[in-house]
């Protein structure tokens, strides 16, 4: 048996904490309690709330290896009654993997941001441990239809236990999952009754105890360090500060959203042991509901899973029952939690072939030892604990007595999706690198990160496509050295799913909404029904990363190369020296006159900001300009060798190398034909900006951590957080970019943070504020003007015509109040949930420098900003039918309330400028085609002169 090196290392003695309760394994010398738990509630807060009013037994089968240690004789005090840490765990881990002799395996399979290193456990009978690798490769064979013969399939499912993945600490501080995997950990290694010996012999238990460390460690050392078991909602241990209790990793990333993107560390490790083990099930445990939540899962259903799906989600979820109701526990399903969205860790490993399934316990993490529910009942951690406890044993179970079946449906939905391939109306997809070929190779890694196979094209090809951006029908040149997907393949249905043009919502569930919107729209506010959208609507990848894509619905052969990434590029850690296969960049040859590189691509800003902290001279092009006979688009930047010490030719050529960007070098300022070169008027010195963010109370935390990201590990850029509450106080004269992410700013900023912003932006300051951030700007008087809606209401006509359009939308079976509330505000604007609309460009502004189209996929969720009356809109909303490019929209409302409106602003404001977005542009590190509107926002936008334009 293998002890994995990170755990060979000793650990500090743990003290027995005092007060704990009489559920110790027995020999032990702790405290005898009462049966009925604690004596009184004084007593437990003295004990820090360490005895559950009800214990549930852990050990209620009595028959358990000698020698195996539970939990609570390694870490000093029972389950539930304190918050492991991830040390302790790893000690538990190492004794447990050291007595429980060959039934557990320790597997370390990646390291976090904060340097922890993940352990995935296998858990099984002797005699399966011992041939771990053999069952990995027969569910690979049994994973690719095209290398295994249907008549080898059943030999391969005869001798293959069922894999079933427990994946605990997605969301780190919904703690109760943690403490729960080191229990199953136990059960399943120690126990010697004739359930666990099956359980043993028929399946392979995957044991993830952190898919995220930082978040689960932030919030036990807040929560371990107040904890005093006071029931009561208000109480301090359940309201811990900004950060420290979220569901987040290191870069506030939501790791359960990251599946899509594979943007964070730990995101990728988790992913490619996905696609190493093939387990059959996956089980997500999370937490804090009012009760237990297991599959089936509420609508929408993803319409791409086939129908196996839905069924094997009521097997496993009437297996939980049965154990449930065997205690009296309430729970419920088939309501809240969707199966729609990709990026969830139950819908991802579902593309993957899996049983898919989060479950939702309710104890632990910010209810912390003991709540008080609204009825006046206590709810305790341990309650949380053994609800996962029971719903994991159960599912295994479930899973080990349906081994044959789940297997062979494992293997049918691998074989039905080379079948199908092209139903969602895809088959081949096209990546054109074009004028970004980093941003072509980096979508390419990401797709290859999640087991699609892409090729690259050896020749020139002319293909029948549509471009996923316009929705226009074309005949493309294909060149050499295009990225191409077939979806004829394995991993077909994960590629659909992510490369479809649009994935339309079920029929039953867009008819349940829109009849929600029918009656809302005839109700006052206060009255209305909320509307059951859980995530986003939209996420095509190649939308979400701005490449330039076609699609085609016929299988093409481009004669390519098949592509591949080593295990180290696919689980490296995110940021900029892992997001490319490679990167074609540099300098050819010494520059005498300057160095001159376009925008647009994130490696051009990176290059920028890294020459520009060093503190080099750069300039940037106002207009298009001739250097050496090649011409460069507006906003290309310049770094003339004259202003510039002899140290820059070392720098850029080193510097755009690790960029991947390609730089000319302009012998002569002269240009060959046109009006401008290098060294034109028109060619704007810039400065390193020096930048303060807004962090903390009334900022949206993965808001904050999207930018955060961004600057630190892709364009390794400075900056400063300030947080809010200390923002009045705080010197900003010395900084020249303030950004106010995502968030909520009035309470926390008030009349006294927006004067402060005024004064400085007055002076040259350049203000950069996005959602919730735009709207506080808008609304306090910060300089720029902006046009109010149109809130009167419109004639009735008008009325009858929207309810007309509203009532043909719902379906036929809807009951409509066919009366309007006098309050009721038929046309009031309505966001859309995470949709791709579309945002025209005005290519003649310097924001959009680096946009070649006039189009960009924007995704939103959000209302629009209101127009700039004496500024620019640079991006303004599309009109009329096309507006929606992909995701769910609202009858004839979505076109009201977006349609002609801003996506971004630019005023003037005395010597500074205040730029707004309508949304995040950098949105979960994914959906960032809006990205370098940013980033000219950030490195261009401050104003040269007063005179000039916006």
């Amino acid at each position: 048996m293998r002890i994995p090196a990170s755990l060979q290392r000793s650990f500090a003695s743990i003290a027995v904490l005092i007060g704990v309760c009489s559920v110790a394994a027995a020999g032990q010398d702790l405290p005898q309690l009462p049966p009925d738990g604690c004596p009184s509630e004084h007593d437990a807060r003295l004990a820090f709330g360490l005895c559950p009013e009800r214990t549930f037994d852990f050990y209620e089968t009595g028959s358990y290896r000698e020698g195996v240690p539970r939990p609570e004789e390694v870490l000093g005090y029972p389950v539930g009654s304190w918050h492991t840490t991830y040390g302790r765990m790893e000690r538990y881990l190492e004794t447990l993997a050291a007595a429980a002799g060959g039934r557990v395996r320790v597997f370390d399979y990646g390291t976090s941001v904060e340097h922890q290193t993940m352990h995935l456990v296998a858990v099984s009978s002797e005699a399966n441990v011992t041939r771990l690798e053999e069952i990995r490769r027969d569910l690979q064979r049994l994973a690719d239809p095209r290398q295994t013969a249907a008549a080898d399939a059943p030999g391969i499912i005869a001798r293959t236990p069922v894999v079933v993945w427990l994946n605990a600490a997605n969301d780190g501080n919904e703690t109760a999952a943690f403490e729960a995997a080191m229990q199953v950990a136990y059960e399943l290694a120690a126990g010697e009754d004739q359930r666990t010996r099956m359980l043993r012999d028929s399946a392979v238990t995957l044991i993830n105890l952190a898919h995220n460390p930082e978040s689960h460690e932030r919030h036990v050392a807040w929560y371990n360090a107040f904890v005093a078991g006071d029931p009561d909602p208000a109480s301090l241990e359940h309201r811990a500060p900004w950060g420290m209790s979220t569901n987040n990793n290191h870069y506030q990333f939501d790791l359960n959203r990251d599946a899509l993107g594979l943007t964070q560390t730990e995101t990728r490790a988790v992913a490619a042991e996905v696609q190493r083990w093939r387990p059959q099930v996956f089980v997500d445990l999370h937490g804090q509901t009012t009760q237990f939540f297991f599959p089936p899962a509420a609508p929408p259903v993803m319409p791409l899973y086939p129908p196996s799906l839905n069924e094997w989600l009521d097997v496993f979820g009437r297996g939980n029952a049965a154990a449930f109701d065997r205690y009296g526990w309430s729970y419920y399903t088939r309501d809240r939690f969707d199966l729609y969205y990709p990026g969830y860790w139950d819908t991802y490993p579902a593309l993957h072939g899996a049983t898919g399934m989060t479950y939702e316990t309710d104890g632990g993490g910010g209810k912390g030892v003991r709540w008080r529910r609204d009825d006046g009942t206590i709810l305790t951690f341990a309650d949380g604990i053994a609800h996962h406890f029971v719903a994991s044993l159960a599912t295994v179970e479930t899973a080990a007595r349906n081994r044959t079946p789940r297997l062979q449906s494992y293997v049918e939905y691998f074989r039905s999706a080379l079948q199908q391939a092209g139903g969602a109306g895809v088959r081949t997809v096209v990546i054109v690198p074009g004028l970004a070929p980093n941003r072509a190779a980096r979508f390419a890694t990401t797709l290859l990160r999640h087991g699609i196979e892409v090729q690259r094209t050896g020749a020139r090809a002319r293909l029948a496509v549509t471009s996923y951006l316009s929705g226009e029908p074309s005949q493309l040149d294909v060149p050499e050295g295009a990225y191409v997907v077939d979806l004829a393949q394995p991993n077909g249905r994960l590629a659909a799913t992510l490369l479809a043009p649009d994935v339309s919502m079920p029929d039953e569930y867009t008819a349940q909404e829109l009849a929600r919107f029918a009656r809302n729209a005839r109700r006052p506010p206060e009255e209305q029904e909320r509307y059951t959208f859980y995530d986003v609507t939209a996420w095509n990848l190649a939308l979400a990363s701005g490449v330039d894509a076609y699609w085609s619905a016929q299988a093409v052969n481009l004669g390519g190369t098949p592509l591949a990434l080593s295990d180290q590029l696919r689980r490296a850690p995110g940021g900029w020296a892992s997001e490319a296969l490679a990167r074609n960049g540099g300098v050819t040859t010494r520059a005498r006159s300057a160095y001159v590189w376009a925008p647009g691509d994130r490696g051009a800003y990176r290059l920028l900001a890294r020459l520009l902290d060093e503190g080099f001279s750069v300039a940037v092009a106002q207009r298009t300009i001739v250097a050496d006979g090649q011409e460069y688009q507006r906003g290309t930047f310049v770094a003339r060798v004259g202003r510039n010490g002899e140290e820059l030719h070392e720098r850029i050529a080193m510097l755009a190398r690790e960029a991947g960007v390609s730089v000319g070098s302009a012998r002569s300022a002269f240009p060959d034909r046109g009006q401008a070169g290098t060294g034109s008027e028109d060619t704007r010195s810039l400065k390193g900006p020096r930048i303060a963010v807004l962090a903390g109370d009334g900022v949206r935390v993965t808001s904050y951590g999207h930018l955060w990201f961004e600057l630190e590990r892709r364009l390794g850029y400075p900056f400063t957080a300030i947080r809010t509450t200390d923002f009045r106080g705080a010197t900003i004269d010395h900084f020249d970019v303030v950004i106010l992410p995502e968030g909520s700013y009035g309470q926390v900023l008030g009349e006294r943070g927006a004067g402060k912003l005024r004064d400085w932006v007055q002076h040259g300051g350049t203000l950069v504020a996005y959602g919730g951030g735009a709207e506080f700007v808008m609304q306090n008087d910060l300089g720029p003007t902006h046009q109010e809606p149109d809130t009167t209401r419109p004639p009735a006509d008008t009325i009858s015509t929207i309810l007309r359009a509203i009532d043909a939308a719902a379906p036929a079976a809807t009951v409509v109040p066919p009366m309007v509330s006098p309050t009721a505000r038929p046309h009031a604007p309505l966001r859309v949930p995470g949709s791709f609309l579309r945002g025209r460009i005005d290519r003649t502004h310097w924001l959009t420098f680096g946009y070649e189209q006039d189009d960009i996929a924007v995704l939103v969720r959000s209302r629009p900003l209101r127009p700039s009356t004496r500024g620019a809109n640079p991006v303004v909303f599309a009109s009329g039918d096309r507006l929606v490019i992909a995701g769910f929209s609202w009858p004839d409302n979505t076109v009201r309330t977006y349609a002609g409106r801003p996506y971004a602003t630019v005023d003037r404001v005395d010597d500074g400028r205040v730029i707004l977005f309508s949304e995040d542009p950098l949105y979960r590190g994914v959906y960032d085609g809006s990205a370098g509107l940013l980033f000219n926002a950030i490195f261009v936008g401050a104003p040269p002169r007063r005179d000039a334009d916006n």
